[in-house]
């Protein structure tokens, strides 16, 4: 083999071998070990779609990342065309201002929340002392809590791959518009949204598969009946010691990961995003 036609492959080893070291191997192992319990069983899979706790934490996990998805869509959607068709400098600013909670741990970002959520916290003492209220509301410890720090640590990840897609869109398209006569909604709305939508659809699907995992957030401001799956598979592989079941439950999980992002990319060629053909 030529030394340019080997290069390619020296450059890709050490990540083909990290990938198999650190995933394919460990993936491998977990999928084995969700069918072995004392010899070759699916008893595990059995008991995940028999037992309701664990059905309903697979919808409540379903219901949150849906809803996690639409809120960072409706925020960074305005935020991400505001930074796509800012100035150099305007540009800049904001870019600093999405990616700055990047650099505090989500860990951090969640206990900023029980702060401000707590019945003692910043937001019940400021109605408070509006007089908006006469005693401390329960914020913390909810569902609406759950959302508001999962959309807070996702929505830079919707505004980042959203601008990235709007950046790839011909303004000369929108001042042809423009020059036909269309206004500024309507060139908006016929030309510049459109061609967004791919952008949109790889946004929506990154944000959804990432907030399948989420573990810290929800265990630090959700309560029992905001239980997510990563929550699920931490409690039965350390506190019961089921092995099997904590690899069955991870399998599953990521079975239903793959299958959406597979579904996706057929139904909306998220591929477009990266440079495939439509």
């Amino acid at each position: 083999m030529s030394r340019g036609r080997a290069l390619p492959w020296l450059l890709l080893g050490p990540v083909v071998l990290w990938n198999l070291v650190f995933f394919l191997a460990p993936v491998g192992v977990m999928v084995v070990r969700s069918v072995t319990e004392r010899g070759f069983s699916l008893a595990a899979y059995r008991s995940v779609f028999t037992t309701p706790l664990y059905l309903v934490v697979m919808l409540t996990t379903l219901e949150t990342s849906l809803l996690v998805t639409a809120g960072c869509l409706l925020l960074g959607y305005p935020l991400a065309y505001l930074l796509a068709t800012s100035g150099p400098r305007r540009r800049a600013a904001l870019l600093v201002l999405v990616v700055l909670p990047y650099w505090l741990d989500y860990i951090v970002r969640s206990y900023s929340w029980m702060v401000l959520l707590g019945r003692t916290g910043l937001m019940n003492r400021t109605l408070m002392d509006l007089g908006l209220i006469a005693t401390p509301l329960s914020i913390l410890y909810t569902r609406w809590s759950v959302l508001v720090g999962m959309v807070q640590i996702l929505l830079p990840l919707m505004v980042l791959t959203l601008y990235a897609a709007m950046l790839r869109i011909d303004r000369m398209l929108l001042q042809a518009a423009a020059a036909h006569g269309a206004s500024p909604s309507a060139s908006f709305r016929r030309v510049f949204f459109p061609l967004s939508l791919p952008g949109v659809y790889g946004a929506c699907l990154l944000t959804f598969v990432t907030s399948l995992g989420f573990y810290i957030t929800p265990a630090l401001l959700g309560g029992r009946k905001d239980t997510m799956i990563a929550q699920l598979i931490v409690t039965v592989s350390t506190d019961m010691l089921d092995w099997s079941l904590a690899s069955a439950v991870s399998v599953l999980l990521l079975v239903v990961s793959l299958a959406i992002v597979v579904v996706y990319n057929r139904f909306f060629s998220i591929d477009r995003l990266w440079g495939g053909s439509a």
